[in-house]
């Protein structure tokens, strides 16, 4: 990493993930996949707990559980 903090603008949706063996998604990482599909800039925790209806921990749960999913990756 060169320093500067990452955002969740720097997160991208990965459609080469790979659905074989994966578990379902959580309540949870559904809204906020959802989230990320209609919201490509200036994404806040904030914003994304306001629009999804969920607390902020379970808003980083479910980014965190998007990213071992391989469905949201580092762009």
């Amino acid at each position: 990493m060169n320093g500067n903090p990452r955002s969740l603008d720097d997160l991208i949706i990965n459609p080469n993930s790979n659905p074989e063996g994966r578990r379902s998604l959580t309540r949870e990482e559904a809204f906020v996949l959802g989230w990320f599909i209609n919201y490509s800039k200036e994404r806040t925790y904030g914003e994304m707990a306001r629009e999804c209806k969920l607390s902020l921990e379970q808003c980083r749960t479910a980014v965190r559980g998007l990213l071992e999913l391989d469905l949201l990756r580092w762009g």
